[in-house]
């Protein structure tokens, strides 16, 4: 019997090391919570439960390990497992993802009416990966890195700011034009992923951005301007030791949290939960382990002392390494902005983590930060924003976001980062409600918070808001155009605005530079004259851009004007609402003019006159009268208005009927306008599902319009409709002060759109052999004139000087290098005293030149198609069923060298598919019948 006993301790060692290195088994549940706040916290706090979300019946849903399902039995709440095992619910939806296609996704152009699926381009390097749930590994995030900084070394570097308890580097990549250099002039951001190691997205959506930023670079002039003009600072993976450990012990779907410093010895061999692990988000200085009372919501949520606890703080601010060394690189830099990205659900979490501890604290240039930044972030992906307690019902103690604004204020060492955490949803086309996101979702989750930091990088800097002033009619062919510019930015340099004429005018006055505009939120109002071109009749149209240049940047906004249109309608709201109005309501409180708020006068329109809106509510106020567009060549609605409202839950729509007897009955659409998003789907609580609507919030005075010139009909109505959902959350601005409109008007052309040449006769250009254009143009001059410059676009709006004529005529120009595409030429005559004019636009497509083979055809096995390009373009693949059921996607970079990608068509259905081939452009290069055999 002695033999046998080494044997048997080596067995129970060996069961012992299993045990410890399992993960208990997280379940989705639905839990039928109580309504009052005070118990509804205690439960969270019961469970320990940090991200959650609702249904629209106010079910809490969450995902809990089983030993906090154990508590939840000993409640008297009723609940339903949604999902027993969700590591394995994970594991069977990534088995079908990557069975029915492969990385990447179909991407193009922003346009209006986009959605952020189209606006943001996944990155060519970006790769959903084949293991780990679709997600990189640590050692694959280090591989990326490498790839990134060896392939883009002037803009991107690497840099190890420590290394943790497992002896892993905290990489930071740094995008930056003098990448090498510390530019102190220049805005620093910096971003973190994965501080909580469950939060898978997190670290993706981080090497997305960085890869998205260089690539972009040298093609996308918004982007490049950012990259000159700021230094951002990204660490993809700020907990390594933690998601290696998520990764080598049950892989995706895993549930640690904390990083895996040890913290308790003395418990080794009992629970690796004791022994392993702080909450590094609750690991800063201020307010760190402060969870006393009086505290709002779970405590436990705050923050922890228990080792085993998933918030636990740690045994002393900035106790762990990965903590420590942000610390140390905040107070060697000039940071002014961060931000912290977590997963899961649709808010970000603002200041303060703790409000009970700083009453009234945020006000000023903190409070309209943190409601514009936030909102304009969020359009694309329905995030809302609010503090912890008002976020998400628990207040948070020693957060990230809390020491970055507070910390170190007044000692020289750190001054105030402007710093947010946001969560992983992605509101419309597809849901960030769990730790770890599917597959299929991660690229679309990363599009949404690629779009976020762009907005938080542009903000760090100088950024302003620019306003058309004025109505959309023109009735005198000279006078001033006039624009509102509000700061939004952290940043107060000089601005220079410029009027660029595009149609119809024959010149504009000089630049405008704001040189300073001392306060956060300052308004200023400005004007630049014009002289509208020779000979303009009634119905014309003019078309300009307000181009704004500051702080090494250029951005600009395009404006329609009619000259001497029909007006149809106008209403200055300062009447009586009866007169144009007829209100409908399923509550008793609806649609009237106030004097609450107003662009001009004394009164706007509202849906809720009383005060904020309520849930579950349809207001719907409707003109009263038809109007006859059956003859129009141009027709647009335009208004005033401001708005807050629960971002892509409540709504507002213009919506249009052509059937309609009343107002009520008929037909009736929703329409695209210049403020409305339409993000698809109605997950994460959205409400949108793809209809265009205004949404979140704008609470300062926006110019909105709509093109109504498709609408040929003598009986055009127009309504306004606003709708909010159940408010099923606890989210404190669920229901808000609503919409207010103010100065509608409805015009009209029926003239000709043609613009009018003013000393040009007449302007060509002509496709030559070698893809070069020639320009001929016939101009009257006088003795004023001086000279010609020639100017060319790739997108109708940003010109730059190709060459310059001053000879006499005949007046030509040949273009050496016309690019693959469209290009768009105009020519700018100079007078002796400075004076300009244009020029009508002439455009020359020079169209990539495509090879494609598709073999064979039928197909068994493997589809394989064969593409060529004469210039390098982005392709997409896409194979439907003839139910029109996406059943394959791809795309690839091309070039002169051909490529070929193969289809595994083994296990499809024995049935016919269109393969469609279209360029970056949404062009559709081929489409072709495959049969299956």
């Amino acid at each position: 019997m002695k033999s046998l006993r080494p044997i048997l301790i080596s067995a129970c060692f060996f069961v012992s090391v299993l045990n410890l290195s399992a993960q208990e088994i997280y379940s989705r549940v639905k839990i039928f919570a109580p309504n009052d706040n005070v118990k509804k916290a205690e439960l969270i706090g019961l469970l320990e439960i940090d991200h959650f979300n609702f249904t629209s019946e106010g079910a809490l849903l969450t995902e809990i390990s089983a030993s906090e399902l154990t508590k939840l039995k000993t409640t008297p709440y009723k609940y339903q497992i949604l999902v027993p095992d969700v590591k394995k619910e994970l594991e069977e939806l990534n088995a079908n993802y990557f069975k029915a296609v492969r990385e990447g996704n179909r991407v193009a152009l922003e346009q209006p009416g986009s959605t952020i699926s189209n606006m943001i381009p996944t990155p060519a390097a970006f790769e959903v990966k084949s293991t780990f749930g679709g997600y990189y590994s640590f050692a694959e995030m280090e591989t990326a890195m490498n790839q990134l900084v060896t392939a883009y070394p002037a803009i991107a570097s690497k840099t190890s700011l420590t290394k943790t308890a497992g002896n892993r580097d905290l990489w930071m990549i740094k995008i930056s034009d003098n990448v090498a250099s510390d530019e102190a002039n220049e805005p620093e951001v910096l971003y973190l992923g994965l501080q909580h190691a469950r939060e898978a997205i997190t670290g993706a959506s981080m090497i997305f951005f960085m890869q998205y930023l260089c690539e972009n670079y040298a093609t996308d002039t918004r982007i490049k301007n950012l990259i000159d003009n700021r230094e951002i600072f990204i660490v993809p993976c700020f907990n390594p030791d933690g998601w290696e450990y998520n990764r080598t012990n049950g892989g995706a779907g895993s549930m640690w949290r904390k990083n895996r410093s040890k913290v308790d010895s003395s418990k080794q061999g009992q629970n690796w939960n004791y022994t392993y692990g702080v909450d590094l988000n609750r690991n800063w200085g201020v307010d760190w382990s402060n969870c006393s009372a009086p505290i709002l919501g779970s405590s436990s949520s705050c923050g922890s002392s228990t080792t085993s606890s998933d918030t636990y703080y740690g045994s002393a601010p900035f106790s762990e390494k990965e903590t420590k060394a942000i610390k140390d690189f905040a107070e060697s830099h000039h940071l002014v902005a961060g931000f912290d990205q977590h997963a899961y659900g649709p808010y970000y979490s603002l200041p303060f983590g703790r409000k009970s501890l700083h009453p009234g604290e945020m006000s000023g240039k903190g409070q309209n930060f943190y409601t514009a930044i936030p909102a304009i972030m969020g359009a694309y992906n329905g995030m809302r924003a609010a503090d912890s307690y008002d976020a998400l019902g628990y207040e948070v103690a020693g957060g990230f976001k809390d020491w970055m604004l507070m910390g170190n204020i007044g000692t020289g060492t750190k001054d105030t980062v402007w710093a947010m955490t946001g969560e992983g949803a992605a509101g419309g086309g597809t849901s960030g409600n769990n730790f770890w996101a599917p597959a299929s979702q991660i690229v679309n989750l990363s599009k949404g918070m690629c779009y976020q930091n762009l907005q938080l990088a542009f903000s760090a800097g100088t950024y302003v808001d620019i306003q058309d002033v004025g109505t959309m009619d023109v009735s005198s062919t000279n006078g001033n155009f006039s624009f509102t510019l509000k700061r939004i930015g952290i940043g107060n340099d000089p601005i220079t605005v410029s009027l660029v004429p595009l149609e119809n005018i024959q010149s504009g006055g000089a630049s405008v530079t704001i040189n300073s505009m001392p306060e956060y939120y300052d308004t200023v109002i400005r004007s630049i004259n014009y002289t509208l071109r020779p000979g303009i009749t009634n119905g014309n149209r003019i078309k300009y851009a307000w181009k704004i240049e500051t702080a090494g940047y250029t951005y600009s906004d395009t404006i329609i004007k009619i000259f001497n249109p029909i007006v149809l309608f106008s209403d200055n709201m300062e009447g009586t609402f009866s007169t144009n109005w007829s209100a409908t309501s399923n509550v008793t409180d609806g649609w009237e003019f106030t004097s609450l708020a107003s662009y001009q006068g004394s009164k706007s329109m509202t849906e809720s006159p009383a005060g904020n809106y309520t849930s579950s509510t349809t207001r719907t106020v409707v003109y009263k009268n038809a109007v006859d567009l059956s003859d129009n060549t141009a027709a647009y609605l335009s208004f005033w208005t401001k708005h807050r409202a629960e971002n892509f839950r409540d709504k507002l729509q213009l919506q249009i009927s052509t059937n309609s007897t009343n107002g009520t009955d008929g037909v009736w659409s929703a329409v695209v306008g210049s403020t409305t998003i339409q993000e698809p789907g109605t997950l994460d609580g959205a409400t949108l599902n793809g209809q265009p609507a205004m949404t979140g919030i704008r609470d300062y005075w926006t110019k909105v319009s709509y093109d109504l010139s498709s609408y040929k009909s003598s009986n055009v109505r127009f309504r306004f409709v606003f709708t909010s959902d159940g408010d099923p959350s606890s989210f404190k601005f669920e229901k808000d002060d609503g919409f207010y409109i103010d100065d509608v008007q409805l015009l009209k052309s029926t003239s000709p759109l043609a613009t009018l040449p003013v000393t040009f006769k007449s302007f060509t250009a002509t496709l030559l052999p070698a893809n070069k254009v020639r320009l001929y143009w016939v101009a009257e001059t006088d003795q004023e004139h001086d000279h010609f410059e020639i100017e060319r676009s790739t997108d109708g709006f940003n010109f730059i000087n190709i060459g310059t004529v001053a000879e006499i005529a005949p007046y030509q120009f040949i273009d050496q290098k016309a690019a693959v595409g469209y290009n768009y030429y105009r020519i700018k005559q100079f007078d002796k005293n400075g004076k300009v004019s244009y020029s009508k636009t002439a455009t020359v497509y020079i169209k990539p030149v495509y090879t494609v083979t598709v073999f064979p055809n039928p197909v068994h096995d493997n589809l394989h198609v064969t593409l060529g390009v004469n210039q390098p373009d982005r392709i997409y693949i896409e194979l439907k069923d003839l139910q029109g059921r996406l059943v394959f996607s791809e795309s690839r970079i091309i070039n002169s060298n051909s490529s070929t990608l193969s289809i595994d068509m083994k296990s499809r259905e024995a049935q016919v598919y269109i393969l469609q081939i279209t360029n970056y452009k949404g062009e559709i290069i081929t489409t072709t019948k495959v049969s299956k055999l």
